[in-house]
């Protein structure tokens, strides 16, 4: 093979390929992996013009880690994942539930300016369409409530994925089918910002529940260490009601692993940084019985709040701030 240099990074895992166009790396493994994607993006990483900025971007990216990935190299807003993630359990599409807690993630997709700008000029402010919670919720309902064509049609109230999710991991011949999608191409017209965080697929086996969750577009540096903690906590959800002990892995596949030009310098800063012990988790809540109806499983997550849980052990570096692209 010609122009071809191979190596190994033994304390990482990373594996390099590079030919004369630079190929893309396949996997990266807990923080430290995390700030050498950060490093390669931004050294290797084709710029590209995108609706809403420069980025440099790489294609095909995964990164697993095996402990809580909380990132320690910069101060994490966890209460804001929490919400949002409770927020997407309870199936609620409206942004204003979010800035009633002080969260204000989706300000920017759900301001008058910016639902005029994509032409949902019939949405109030704060109003987003049948985004993330919708259809892990309600998928195949329509968003409203006229000509409804649900996938549940006696009732029209859409397809429960969380249901179905718990559902398949709680069959005793180990179902590979438990897939929670919110790409719904029928329905992002109604949305306020297509889902990027797509598809999560779920896996048990004797050392715990795992879930690789799917991209079709991440921020490196914003974006995937929210998503990053917000899948290792939906995971430690569903273990905890299905009395699962362990939460053993979480892996992020990427298509479009991307660092914004305004970002650069946050980057910089952030790959200085040592790492730090990563953190536990835990929700300090009961869960029902075992023996306990999908109905009751459901209604203990949806009655989960901010204070239910608990990151034990977290110590990190300063907040880092960088504009929302």
């Amino acid at each position: 093979m010609k122009n071809i240099d191979m190596y190994f990074l033994s304390d990482i895992k990373i594996f390099h390929i590079y030919n004369k166009y630079i190929m893309h790396m396949i996997s990266y493994y807990n923080e430290s992996g995390y700030l050498e994607l950060l490093k390669d993006v931004c050294k290797f990483g084709e710029q590209k013009k995108t609706r809403n900025g420069e980025v440099y971007s790489r294609f095909g990216i995964i990164i697993t880690f095996d402990k809580f990935p909380l990132l320690t190299t910069k101060k994490m807003f966890t209460r804001g994942i929490i919400e949002e993630l409770l927020w997407f359990l309870r199936g609620s599409t409206n942004a204003k539930e979010l800035q009633e807690k002080c969260v204000y993630i989706w300000d920017g997709n759900s301001s008058r300016e910016y639902l005029d700008s994509v032409g949902l000029h019939h949405y109030a402010e704060g109003e987003l369409g049948p985004v993330y919670g919708w259809q892990w919720r309600k998928f195949g309902k329509a968003y409203n409530n006229e000509n409804i064509n649900g996938l549940n049609n006696d009732n029209n109230e859409g397809f429960d994925q969380i249901k179905y999710v718990l559902e398949e991991l709680m069959k005793p011949d180990n179902s590979r089918r438990a897939v929670l999608s919110a790409w719904n191409p029928s329905q992002l017209a109604e949305m306020a910002l297509p889902p990027c965080h797509m598809i999560y697929t779920f896996y048990k086996d004797n050392s715990g529940l795992s879930c690789l969750m799917n991209m079709r577009s991440s921020d490196l540096f914003l974006g995937l260490p929210f998503n990053l903690a917000s899948t290792a906590i939906l995971t430690h959800i569903i273990a905890k009601v299905l009395h699962i002990s362990n939460v053993a892995k979480i892996s992020i596949v990427i298509t479009d692993a991307h660092v914004y030009k305004e970002h650069i310098d946050a980057v910089n800063t952030q790959i200085k940084n040592d790492c730090m012990p990563p953190p536990t988790f835990n929700i300090k809540k009961d869960a029902p019985p075992i023996s306990s109806s999908l109905n009751e499983k459901l209604a203990w997550i949806e009655g989960l709040t901010c204070e239910d849980f608990e990151i034990i052990g977290y110590t990190s570096a300063a907040a880092i701030k960088a504009p929302m692209k």
